[in-house]
């Protein structure tokens, strides 16, 4: 599948434009377009997820590095053209046409309307299917996500496929873990999964209607509690995921304001101990940070259990183990009991030894009893080791032993805790050493430059405390925050298990429920069967884009956290230059666009960034091998040179360059030319 058509009415910078992209064929898969930066490049990217996706596209720009947040209202009224009003034009239209083959395909049409204002008032969708290059037949746009979902890309998995290279190499800075995790969830579509069991409480609750008042309250009250306590945690980590791509953009400014303060002659030394001094002071923060974290685990998990009494916690290890004796007892008996009924049909049946004389029907009746008592004999009394009555009847088994197991592991001494706070002391004082370095300056300010350079510095290193202090109460609330959600998860499940069985009229809460718990139990199997698959596609592609010729694998563990492993199998540590994180970032999104198993057209904006030459050469050639691939490339002129465009010249099958034109009032237009780069290379 490729993308054929792209049109864009209004929309930004573009009054009108079409591009056409050819079939990949022939070995020539790369669509190239030219322009400077604020020429419009990163608009085209931008206009494929609204006219795909709409409203569902705002949510998904940050995570393929757009990092429009703004709303989806306040994103069209600024995206609309300047002069579109002032020329009567009140709509801003995205077209894109799909091909699945070269005769069959499909084109989308998202045109939204605006007032004389220019506040968004409507929206209107249009579909057709096109067969051998014409429009075939209108398809409902209630169909689309049906559409996009089932022959291209759903919206959850499309940050794998359109993405700005420049930003999306962070990723693999900032927090790997969170972003393997984002990647199989998105993957596995948890995120339609997590939706279904929202709208599955929600008919529950509404079914409900109608029971005893008190109940109905009630359960209506804990879900309330449950559902904002959740949109809380989203929101909170939200304003995390923010906060830590801040953090990291003052970490980066802060190590280019260091190395120009050194080389300068600030602080005595060259550009090289520069890098490593700020090389040293990240691996100590995030030292600090880990250290930090246990802490708050140990303060969190393991701690409040040593102000119980321990006879108390004994004593309920104890009844969850009797219990599970006897669920277990009891699921036996209950498999058993088809078998009962068959085996007194039987008896009664068997006409050998014949009874002389015939049984009355008292003695038949005695012998049924007699039956009956023999069998349930079997199973009473139970065991010894299981419990008399169940108190815990909420829990499942498997519940009961996942607790079990976490009481197991709640034992914390002293040394731990010491041991962390000396590490913490220990990494704050090597830290504050490594900024002192740097307070020492050696040498005359001539010009001024250096003492500018310098407030700059403390102004940044002020910036990063502060956030960095934010980013700990967020990261402390939102702790918090998923143990009460827990608690009232727990609560939740038990008042409704108890609702449902109370009201058995309810079979279709019954049947939610069952859907529910289903999907909480399949989630955590499929996270675990992926991993596996992407740890194994990631190795491939990294092998193709790293320098380095003596990595084996990558590995992923149930926790999301990747290492890079050695032929030896050691760990190599992760280097932190931005050639590396693009690489690891790469390798990432390719993986997980490879495991989906879609033949999907990829946009790169910014594919190569400030890459250096080989790292830039491995991730073209990547691209350039996957022939059936479409590839679309928004590049400024110092990315894909002349040099680096001869070198995938016979994989380019088109080319555009944008060109930009100020028309007034602050306004601009961009015009792209079919079969032109930039100056300098050859024209198409």
């Amino acid at each position: 599948m490729w993308i054929s058509k792209l049109e864009l009415i209004n929309f930004k910078s573009y009054q009108h434009q079409v591009f056409e992209f050819p079939l990949p064929a022939n070995g020539q898969n790369i669509v190239l377009i030219g322009g400077m930066n604020g020429y419009g490049k990163t608009s085209i990217l931008e206009a494929v997820y609204l006219g795909l996706y709409g409203k569902d596209a705002i949510s998904h720009l940050g995570r393929a590095g757009l990092k429009d947040d703004v709303g989806y209202r306040s994103f069209l009224e600024r995206a609309l053209h300047g002069h579109a009003i002032r020329a009567q034009r009140d709509s801003m239209t995205v077209t894109i046409q799909i091909n699945i083959s070269e005769n069959e395909g499909f084109q989308i049409t998202r045109r939204w309307y605006f007032s004389r204002s220019g506040d968004w008032t409507d929206e209107e969708i249009l579909i057709y299917s096109i067969r051998n290059g014409i429009k075939d037949k209108v398809v409902s746009s209630d169909r689309i996500e049906e559409l996009l979902d089932q022959q291209f890309i759903p919206a959850h998995i499309a940050p794998f496929f359109f993405f700005d290279g420049e930003e999306v190499k962070k990723l693999a800075d900032q927090n790997r873990v969170e972003q393997i995790k984002q990647g199989i969830e998105g993957l596995l579509g948890v995120v339609l999964l997590r939706k279904l069991e929202k709208r599955l409480q929600q008919y529950q609750a509404n079914r409900s209607q109608g029971v005893s008042a008190v109940d109905e309250q009630k359960h209506r009250e804990l879900l309330e509690t449950l559902t904002k306590h959740e949109e809380e945690f989203v929101e909170l980590e939200s304003r995390k995921n923010a906060l830590d791509i801040e953090v990291e953009d003052l970490k980066i400014n802060r190590a280019d304001l260091m190395n120009r303060v050194v080389s300068i002659g600030g602080g005595g030394g060259d550009i090289a101990n520069a890098r490593d001094l700020v090389s040293q002071q990240a691996v100590h923060e995030q030292e600090l940070k880990e250290v930090f974290e246990q802490l708050e685990k140990i303060l969190a998990t393991k701690l409040p259990f040593h102000f119980v009494d321990q006879d108390l916690i004994k004593g309920f290890s104890e009844t969850l183990r009797s219990e599970i004796n006897l669920q277990q007892w009891n699921s036996r008996k209950s498999s058993l009991e088809p078998e009962k009924e068959k085996f007194t049909a039987n008896f009664f049946k068997s006409e050998k030894p014949e009874f002389s004389p015939e049984l009355t029907t008292e003695q038949e009746t005695a012998i049924r009893l007699r039956l009956e008592t023999a069998w349930e004999s079997l199973f009473y009394p139970p065991p010894a080791d299981c419990a008399e009555t169940m108190v815990h009847d909420y829990m499942s088994s498997e519940r009961k032993q996942n607790t079990l197991h976490s009481l197991q592991k709640i034992h914390l001494g002293s040394q731990e805790i010491l041991g962390l706070m000396l590490r913490r002391e220990e990494l704050t004082k090597k830290i504050r050493d490594i900024r002192n370095r740097y307070t020492r300056i050696e040498g005359l300010d001539r010009d001024g430059s250096l003492t500018k350079l310098n407030t700059e510095l403390a102004s940044v290193n002020a910036s990063l405390d502060l956030k960095q202090k934010s980013l700990g109460d967020l990261e402390r609330q939102l702790s918090g925050l998923s143990a009460t959600i827990n608690n009232d998860r727990a609560v939740y499940q038990r008042e409704h298990e108890k609702f449902v069985q109370a009201n058995p009229v309810k079979s279709g809460v019954a049947k939610a429920q069952r859907v529910i718990d289903l999907m909480r139990d399949l989630i955590p199997q499929l996270y675990t069967l992926k991993i596996k698959h992407l740890a194994e596609a990631m190795t491939e592609v990294y092998k193709k884009l790293a320098h380095k010729s003596q990595v084996s694998k990558i590995e992923i563990d149930e926790t999301g956290a990747a290492k890079i492993l050695s032929i030896e199998g050691d760990e190599i540590s992760f280097d932190k230059s931005a050639g590396e994180n693009q690489v690891f970032a790469t390798a990432l999104l390719a993986g997980l666009a490879k495991i989906s198993g879609l033949d999907a057209p990829l946009i790169v904006d910014t594919p190569l960034g400030r890459l250096d030459s080989t790292h830039r050469t491995n991730i073209l050639s990547y691209w350039v091998s996957d022939r059936s691939r479409q590839v679309i490339l928004l590049s400024q002129d110092k990315e894909i040179d002349l040099e680096t465009y001869n070198t995938i010249k016979s994989a380019v099958s088109k080319t555009y360059l944008l060109q930009h034109q100020d028309i007034g009032n602050g306004v601009s237009k961009t015009t792209a030319i079919e079969g032109q780069y930039f100056k300098g290379l050859p024209n198409e």
